[in-house]
Formats: structure tokens, C-alpha cells, sequence
């Protein structure tokens, strides 16, 4: 059995369908981290590389760039700074 709809309610449906995918999409991605340009701890830089957090302080001690808040103990990581230190290693 198929079931044909009339072309008007077919560009409705996709429509609504393309709709809800890229709200779908744009939330999974927020949660990922991957529309921002920074990562917050070290946790998260290290997941975001795939690497334990062991090997993240070593890159860190030969000079991984890190940013911290003094007054907050927080670290953040800049993807683009990481990216650019990984190319001239």
C-alpha cells in the first residue's frame, strides 16, 4: 500500500521535517561543545583531542596554551590555539 499525499502537504511535511532535524542537529552540536571556540577544563580539552588527561598536562607542560581565571580556578582552552599548537609540534 502506498500512500501519496497532494504536493502541497508533501512541501508542508518536509518543510516541518527539515525544521525539526536542524533544531535536532543545532542542539546536539550546542551540547557538544562544537559551536564554540573554547572548552572549559581539562576534562573537556582532553575529550575533545581523545586524549587522557595525563597526556593533555604533558602537552600542557611543553606549552599547550591555557588560560586560566586566578580568582575562579577555572582553565579554558582555546581550540584554534590548540589546533595551531599541534601543527608546529
Amino acid at each position: 500500500m502506498e500512500v501519496q499525499l497532494p504536493k502541497e502537504q508533501e512541501d508542508a511535511l518536509y518543510g516541518y521535517l527539515h525544521d525539526v532535524l536542524t533544531k535536532a542537529v543545532a542542539n546536539v552540536e550546542s551540547k557538544a561543545n562544537l559551536n564554540t571556540p573554547w572548552l572549559k577544563g581539562k576534562k573537556q580539552a582532553a575529550k575533545w583531542l581523545e586524549i587522557s588527561p595525563q597526556s593533555l598536562t604533558k602537552l600542557m607542560d611543553r606549552g599547550l596554551p591555557v588560560h586560566y581565571l586566578d580568582d575562579m580556578d577555572v582553565s579554558f582552552f582555546n581550540k584554534q590555539e590548540i589546533t595551531k599548537y599541534l601543527l608546529e609540534q
